[in-house]
């Protein structure tokens, strides 16, 4: 399970008068606030690929199998389509071209996991999976940290205050306060081995089996 951490962190000090000098008490604190987030977002990286010993018509099989699977998408309006890396690599065999390889990769992105399982098992004949992963979209990493982020000030200014009465002061002052909101690292994409099951699905045109999962936010 994945961590997006957010850094809180300040100096509270009370003040004590002495000889007409300020000295203060300075004392590190910190608060954390944390929660699990069902991960709303998957995405999908799709291969057109083909073989073969002539590259010109290899690339018009590509370019005509990745127009069926943009024509398929059509009927998906909820999921996000865009082609990416267009590949023509040479294959050798005893330092010379022996046969060419044309790779076409689509990428998939969607919130509706049912339509995107729906999609995947359609296409099964027209492109490979070439990796699958779950992750937040950007709306909710925000929201859950804008949440989060007034947990933790909250839990920041009760630590405060109950310091603030041990040690007999009347007040403190908060004089430095940093919010680091650090990295999303969503889960690692399954890759192209980790997929069998998919495959196994896809080949009977049937919606392929998706397991979201979750992430733990925290406000430290």
């Amino acid at each position: 399970m994945k961590k997006v951490l957010f850094m809180l962190a300040g100096f509270l000090f009370s003040h004590i008068v002495i000889a007409e000098s300020l000295h203060y008490q300075i004392i590190n604190l910190d608060a954390t606030a944390q929660t699990e987030v069902a991960n709303d977002e998957l995405i999908a990286q799709l291969q057109v690929m083909r073989s073969g010993s002539d590259a010109a018509r290899l690339s018009q099989e590509v370019n005509r199998q990745t127009a069926r699977v943009l024509d398929e998408l059509k009927a998906y309006p909820d999921i996000e389509a865009r082609t990416t890396a267009y590949q023509t690599r040479p294959i050798y065999r005893d330092s010379k071209i022996s046969s060419w390889q044309v790779t076409q990769t689509i990428n998939l992105r969607s919130k509706d996991f049912d339509a995107m399982s729906q999609l995947l098992g359609d296409i099964a004949d027209m492109a490979n999976i070439a990796s699958l992963q779950f992750q937040l979209s950007d709306s909710m990493v925000e929201n859950t940290r804008n949440t989060l982020m007034t947990e933790a000030i909250q839990k920041f200014r009760d630590k405060a205050s109950l310091i603030q009465q041990q040690f007999g002061e009347p007040g403190y002052r908060l004089v430095n306060l940093s919010v680091d909101t650090g990295h999303y690292f969503p889960q690692p994409a399954m890759e192209r081995g980790m997929l069998m099951s998919a495959d196994m699905a896809v080949k009977s045109s049937a919606p392929v089996a998706l397991e979201a999962g979750s992430n733990t936010v925290s406000v430290t």
